[in-house]
């Protein structure tokens, strides 16, 4: 059930004049919960926003590493051109997802009685935020190795990493998903997209 910020606090004003009534105070106890769960909502979408926006600037920091030239040509997008896009789309994804984020934080702080605490909101989803940034991390090894080693080997490593990091446990799936996805992801890029890997 959607219900604006505001609401909750008329809802609790009227729950609150009807006292007698048990199920009021349960239903107090729901409106308050629900309204802590989205301002811990908020704080987790401006964190994952700013992080996305320092990974799309990074991007335009390394988009072109062979000097390749930026024009399109016949035979479809050339290293420097893909992951330029990329970059330019990522930030300006992560540029609307960060505004709108903070619109929402800005709202809740206005009309909420309590106030957001960061740093408590981020100390009980450690484990959450652990994971944002294990993935942040094994993005950043991925790409170290992919210039290393071959395209289908570093993405089904990359792709077997990741499933590992967030909890799955059954390695025959991973295995099989992970070689058919790097295979999948080959043959995307060199007979769709026509990038030399």
């Amino acid at each position: 059930m959607e219900v604006s910020t505001k609401s909750y606090q008329e809802a609790i004003l009227v729950i609150h004049l009807h006292q007698d009534n048990p199920l009021n105070l349960i239903k107090i106890r729901i409106l308050m919960k629900e309204e802590n769960h989205n301002k811990g909502d908020v704080i987790k979408d401006i964190i994952m926003g700013i992080s996305l926006i320092i990974i799309g600037v990074g991007c335009f920091f390394t988009y072109n590493p062979s000097e390749s030239p930026l024009e399109v040509g016949t035979d479809g997008m050339t290293f420097a051109t893909y992951p330029l896009g990329v970059a330019v789309l990522l930030l300006c994804l992560s540029s609307i997802y960060l505004i709108n984020s903070l619109k929402n934080y800005i709202i809740i702080i206005k009309n909420s009685t309590q106030k957001v605490e960061v740093i408590s909101n981020i100390s009980k989803n450690r484990d959450l935020y652990t994971k944002r940034l294990g993935s942040v991390i094994l993005l950043i090894i991925y790409a170290y190795f992919l210039g290393k080693l071959n395209f289908l080997i570093s993405t089904a490593f990359f792709l077997f990493a990741a499933f590992y990091l967030y909890d799955r446990r059954d390695y025959l799936k991973m295995i099989i998903i992970s070689a058919f996805g790097s295979a999948c992801l080959y043959m995307l890029f060199v007979y769709f997209l026509k990038l030399q890997l």
